[in-house]
This record gives structure tokens, sequence and C-alpha cells, in this order.
């Protein structure tokens, strides 16, 4: 993907979670059933968290809420979900761009790595591969990465939320395959990019970085399939 086409997504993704950042945060209070299968499935839990696309920081609030861990650090690409994480949960914050290689730089290592909902929002398959690699360099041994993708393709009803690309004036040969801009219609009419991102891709975006899939398994939603979480970790000997 080319870097104009890069900027342009993750603009248009800046402006949506900024400009819908209250209304976004409020459809999101409830913890994901998806967290709470996690936690059963991670026994290593405990120590600093990095929470990667935080949000309003939900996932660190349950995560305290559950004992789970010990310090937090969010980072997201909004500042005013920041503003809100900021509210919602104890912990450092930063402005960052998970699509720049080095955004970590200087934040030193973690006990677990989570990126949940958010892998999908770096545009270009090249910067989620060197993502994923990044947070290896960053991850404590005997660490995990807790991964969760949005399979909205997988349902007849998030495939409503599809628009072409030309409504924001890109062309459909300018993204990748699987691709999409998708509506919301909360407070107002707005448009983002999303990657749909399966089970064969993450295993793909795994390897390229070193890491394993130790476990898997969809939740959340009507339909109890829309999110696919992956729990990683390092390749042995590597």
């Amino acid at each position: 993907m080319h870097e104009k086409t890069v900027q342009q997504l993750l603009t248009l993704n800046r402006e949506f979670y900024n400009s819908f950042s209250a209304s976004f945060s409020y459809s999101r209070t409830q913890p994901q059933p998806g967290f709470f299968r996690l936690v059963e499935l991670s026994p290593q839990l405990g120590g600093h968290l990095l929470d990667a696309g935080c949000g309003d920081g939900r996932f660190g609030r349950f995560l305290f809420e559950h004992d789970a861990i010990d310090q937090y650090t969010g980072i997201d690409l909004s500042s005013d979900l920041l503003n809100i994480a900021k509210n919602n949960v104890d912990g450092d914050f930063y402005e960052r761009d998970m699509s720049h290689d080095g955004f970590l730089d200087g934040l030193g290592q973690f006990d677990n790595i989570a990126c949940l909902a958010a892998l999908q929002h770096v545009p270009a398959r090249a910067n989620r591969a060197r993502l994923l690699r990044e947070f290896e360099r960053h991850l404590r041994p005997n660490g995990r990465i807790f991964l969760s993708t949005w399979q909205f393709m997988n349902s007849p009803r998030q495939r409503r939320k599809v628009q072409p690309w030309s409504i924001i004036d890109a062309a459909d040969d300018a993204v990748e395959e699987n691709d999409y801009l998708l509506t919301w219609k909360r407070d107002g009419l707005g448009y983002r990019y999303v990657c749909f991102i399966d089970e064969g891709e993450t295993a793909v975006l795994a390897r390229a970085a070193n890491l394993e899939v130790e476990a898997q398994f969809y939740s959340d939603g009507k339909e109890k399939n829309l999110s696919l979480y992956t729990v990683l970790k390092k390749i042995a000997n590597k």
C-alpha cells in the first residue's frame, strides 16, 4: 500500500475516533465476554500490561477489577479516547501511531501486551506484521500477546455497514485485499477503515513476528462470534 493511502486511512480513523469518542465509548460500557475467557486462559497475567489501541481503557479497568494486573500503560491514536481512558483506569497513557516503526521506543519491556480490536485499524499488511514484531521485541520472556480482531464479514448484519471506497475519494486498487470502509450511525454519520483479519491471516502475521498461537477462540456480539481472540507467545529458541 502506498504511504499516501496509509496516511489517508490513518487520518480517517483518527478523525472518526475523535469525533465519535463519546458515543463510541458509551456503546462499550460493559466488558466483552471474551475478556473473561482471556483471563481464564492466561494464568501468567499480572505485572505490567501494555494496552496498544487502548481506546477508553475498558480492558485495563476490567483487568484491575479482577486483580489480573499490577500496572497499566495505554497507547492510542485518538487523543479524545485517551482523555476518557485516563478517567476510567489508573495508568500511563501515550498518544502514538502504531503504524510507525519504533512507536514503543522508550517504553521498555512489558509482562504482557494486549491489542484488542485495534490491529484491524493499522493500514497495510506490512505495517501489521511490523507491529507484531515490535510487540515481540518489547515482550518479556514468558509473556503473552493478546489479540482480538473484528469478524464483521462473517455477519450479514455487520456486512451491511460496508461502503464503497469512492465515498472518501479512494480507489479500490489503492487499498489491499480484505480492506473495508464501514459506516457508523450513532450520533451522526461517520466512516472508518477496518481490515478483516481471520484465523489464516493471524497465523501468517504471527509467524512473520516469530510468534506462535497458544490459544484461539471466538466470542462477543449477538452471534457470539464477532471477535476472534488469539493468545500468542514467542517461538521457543528464537
